[in-house]
């Protein structure tokens, strides 16, 4: 089941992260928009992690979900009560399981 939620909620991350708050035209700020480089460097976690499921990857990759997930906070593209729910889930991934 521990699994499972990772999956779902790298899936939910990644989903966000390749979306923007509003159309592009209206974004007026940073927090709701990734580079290129930003985009990428959670993908490769995120893969690394898949490929090899170790402790220290799941602790990254972990790390890094959390901080995508508060830069989403001041956007549109959640609701409040979803980006909360997915910090829980998140936080409640235990990576000494790897």
């Amino acid at each position: 089941m521990k699994n499972f939620s990772l999956k779902i909620a790298i899936l939910f991350c990644t989903v966000i992260m390749f979306t923007k708050c509003k159309p592009e035209e209206d974004v007026t700020s940073s927090a709701c928009t990734f580079s290129d480089a930003e985009s990428k460097a959670y993908y490769n976690k995120a893969v690394t992690f898949g490929n090899s499921p170790t402790k220290s990857n799941c602790n990254i990759l972990k790390t890094a979900s959390l901080d995508l997930i508060k830069k989403f906070e001041k956007c549109d593209a959640a609701t409040k009560s979803q980006i909360t729910q997915l910090t829980q889930q998140w936080k409640s991934i235990d990576c000494n399981a790897f």
